[in-house]
């Protein structure tokens, strides 16, 4: 009798977060937003593999940008959190959202004080 693999279909939350190095809580947050389908089974969540790999991919390009944090930025600069977080809404900041924080790539902090200069 041959034994048959059975190859996954759906990850759990805590199976997706292992896969791309995040929090449980991140992963479940971005499941309430909408970020992260998923299905809901009784208590639990399920997500398609090609669903989670894409998630995974994503975060990693997120993790790669190389920039500063707004606490980072006001240890160099003599701003306030919420002048930076202005700056950021208005648009004349650009910044990437990384889970709950704001990433400033180093050359956009450069083209801003750039443009600051008089």
């Amino acid at each position: 009798m041959e034994k048959h693999e059975r190859i996954k279909q759906y990850l759990t939350l805590k199976e997706t977060a292992a896969l791309t190095a995040t929090p449980y809580a991140t992963v479940k947050r971005d499941v309430d937003k909408g970020l992260l389908p998923a299905y809901k089974v009784g208590r639990k969540y399920f997500i398609a593999v090609p669903e989670a790999e894409h998630y995974a991919a994503a975060k990693r390009q997120l993790a790669a940008i190389k920039g500063r944090t707004i606490k980072e930025i006001m240890a160099i600069l003599p701003l306030s959190y919420a002048f930076i977080i202005d700056e950021i809404k208005q648009g004349r900041l650009h910044a990437v959202k990384c889970g709950r924080r704001f990433i400033i790539p180093d050359e956009e902090l450069e083209r801003y004080l750039a443009a600051a200069k008089l």
